[in-house]
């Protein structure tokens, strides 16, 4: 068997789930009630779990990061985000605090799980998933979740701004519209990582070579 590529190892990999929660995927959600199409989160949801429970089974470290929002996170320059566009009464409702849309969709976290709790798009800013990562000896990060041209690549792109190597997995990736979604994934394949498919995490991580 081939050995797995070392941005893929277990021993120095984890796999970041980003915003799998139900305002950003169920079609309950606050964002399918402001008219978000949630038909690619949701088909890549099982594809997802799939994923996550192969990580599990290699030894490689899972981690959720959900977003949560509420008073003491609010601003003025955050909920005027969108200035004077169409949609910008959508920001400020999604993720709020003890409410039902900030809770999983579709796939959850375990015991041995990493949870993060976040307040801005990147997984970095303003948390501690930095020192965590660091502190579990982990210099390679797996991105998947929603939305992928906003929280998944924007945590990406910080990722690699603090010295991690990056890597997209674009089938468990989702957004809103296909295009962005692929504009997302040329943009990561041209300047900030690789772009890999769940098929082939899960052909070296089940029962390759790990040395």
């Amino acid at each position: 068997m081939n050995s797995i590529p070392f941005r893929y190892h277990p021993a120095r990999c984890a796999l970041i789930v980003i915003d799998m929660q139900n305002d950003f995927c169920s079609s309950e959600g606050s964002l399918a009630g402001k008219g978000f199409d949630m038909t690619a989160p949701q088909a890549m949801a099982p594809r997802l779990d799939q994923l996550i429970a192969c990580a599990r089974a290699a030894g490689v470290r899972v981690v959720f990061v959900r977003t949560l929002h509420d008073e003491t996170t609010d601003t003025p320059q955050w909920l005027g985000r969108v200035g004077d566009r169409s949609d910008a009464d959508r920001t400020g409702i999604t993720c709020r605090t003890g409410t039902t849309g900030a809770d999983y969709y579709g796939v959850a976290p375990r015991d041995g799980d990493v949870v993060i709790t976040k307040n801005r798009f990147s997984a970095f800013v303003g948390t501690n998933l930095d020192l965590t990562l660091r502190s579990l000896g982990i210099d390679s990060l797996l991105f998947t979740g929603v939305a992928t041209e906003v929280c998944v690549e924007s945590s990406l792109r910080s990722a690699l701004f603090c010295e991690y190597w990056v890597t997209l997995v674009e089938d468990c990736a989702a957004t809103y519209s296909r295009a962005a979604h692929d504009a997302s994934v040329s943009v990561v394949a041209q300047n900030f990582g690789n772009v890999v498919t769940a098929e082939k995490l899960e052909s070296w991580w089940n029962g390759a070579d790990q040395s």
